[in-house]
Parts: structure tokens; sequence; C-alpha cells
């Protein structure tokens, strides 16, 4: 490949990288360190210039893509790249029985917690009623993110799919097998929980068939924690913490009932529970 197709093909992927940069031009620049006058002949299709190496770096690294694939050498925007020291998996479960949550929430708390959950957040999902026996129907092995949290300390922010609670209510998915008063009392004490302590406690429902988030959680402006199974891929870099809350953010604006009202739908889903 000569400089001027080089030039050209890069010239495509730069202008999708800005396309799906989700904090916008003037971000991306000030993370580069590319100025406008730069930018603008990187994307000139009149000319052949290309960035060196050090910005190539800054531009893959901003953006999550690797350098091979800005020159086209290779067709998988994530491409080979090495996984960078603010980014490690920490087992859900230590070997001493410990779990990094505790540490996680300490190191947090005076700042906002943004959490979507895998299935219902466990804050809002036990059975206040002494006498009722309400099943996790969350399964084994899920995260207790909000485990220990006074909501006098941290502000506490949910995002999850409306559908999660229609199963629930419908007794389908997770709860086909669960009794209807089980049902029914899991979305009658969540509807409780989130009208008492709002706002300190906000969730919000978006509609999963429009929107897709795998389940993370930002603590604070310390770190990022995504939930994969039996451990957690955790990021700190400044940058990636203030996308996944920028994320987040996203899917609160795409929320289908302001987080102040949202206690009547789920009140409305208890009444539905048949049986």
């Amino acid at each position: 490949m000569d400089k001027r197709d080089l030039s050209s093909s890069f010239k495509k992927r730069l202008a999708q990288v800005l396309a799906s940069h989700p904090a916008g031009k003037g971000q991306f620049l000030k993370a580069t360190g590319i100025d406008r006058s730069a930018l603008s002949q990187f994307l000139n299709p009149d000319s052949d210039r290309l960035p060196r190496a050090e910005t190539l770096r800054r531009i893959a690294r901003v953006s999550g893509v690797s350098v091979d694939w800005l020159l086209c050498l290779e067709n998988a925007p994530e491409g080979r790249q090495e996984v960078a020291e603010s980014v490690q998996i920490e087992k859900a479960v230590q070997a001493d029985g410990s779990t990094p949550l505790d540490r996680w929430r300490s190191e947090a708390s005076g700042f906002k917690l943004r959490y979507v959950p895998s299935t219902l957040p466990d804050m809002v999902s036990l059975s206040p009623e002494p006498n009722v026996e309400v099943t996790d129907a969350r399964g084994g092995g899920v995260e207790n993110v909000l485990g220990q949290i006074s909501l006098e300390d941290m502000d506490v922010e949910i995002a999850m799919p409306v559908q999660t609670l229609q199963d629930l209510s419908g007794r389908s998915g997770l709860w086909r097998d669960a009794e209807a008063s089980e049902c029914r009392a899991q979305l009658a004490y969540m509807a409780r929980v989130c009208r008492e302590n709002y706002p300190a406690l906000r969730l919000h429902l978006y509609d999963g068939t429009q929107i897709f988030s795998a389940p993370f959680t930002v603590f604070g402006k310390q770190r990022v924690a995504l939930y994969i199974g039996d451990a957690y891929l955790v990021v700190s870099s400044p940058d990636q913490v203030r996308g996944f809350a920028k994320q987040f953010d996203r899917l609160v604006r795409r929320a289908i009932i302001s987080s102040d009202r949202v206690h009547e739908m789920i009140s409305d889903l208890a009444s539905d529970v048949k049986g």
C-alpha cells in the first residue's frame, strides 16, 4: 500500500472514530492533544499527511482501537491491544472469603455510585415482611454491589431494563417457577424502597429492546467494575471512568419514566401479578 492509499484509508478510519466518540470532537482533540488545524489536514482528501507514531498511539488509546486498525492493517477495531495497567481482573470473592466491593464502596464514599445490575439490584430485592420468605431469583454468584451502603453518605443511581421487572410481574424468565406471592412481595418492596429513599436512591428504567448495557458499576471517580460472572473487569483510568459515567448517563436519558414516579409503575406491576 503506497502512502496515498494508506492516507486515504486512514482518513476513513479516523472519520469513523470521530463520529463514534461519545464526548464529541472537542473532547477528542483535548484527549489526543491534536489541534484543529492538524485534524483538518489529516481529514483533507487532498493531503497525504499522516500522524506521527505517538499521535497514532494517542488516537488509538483514546478511541479504544488499535494502531493497526487505524492504518487498515486489520479489520477488528480492538486489534491486539495490550491490556493497560489501569485495567485488571479481580475475583468477586477473594481467597480469604472477602470481596473487593467493600474496599471500592469505602473509597467511593461521598461520591455518586452508578449501577447497572445483572438482574435485580440487591438493595431493592429483599422482602421486608418478617413472615414472608422471598426467593432471591437473581441466581447464585450475582454481585451484591449495594450491600452496606448508607444513602446518607452516598448518592445511588440504578439503571436497568424495564423488561426485568415485567418478567418478575409475569412470572417468566428467572421467575418462571416463583410463587405469585413471592413476585408480588418483591415488587411491592422495590416500590416502597424507591419511594421512601428518593432522591438519594434513583431508579431509571429503560426499554431493553431499544438499548443494551452490560452490567457495570461506576464507583465515584475512582473506578469502574464490569461484572463478568465470578469476577470483575476493573478499570481505573480517569478517562475511561468518565466514559462509563457518560454511558450510564445515556441510559438515564433513555428512561421511560421519571425516577420520582418509578415506584408507581412498580406498584402497578405488583398489582398485575397473577395467581
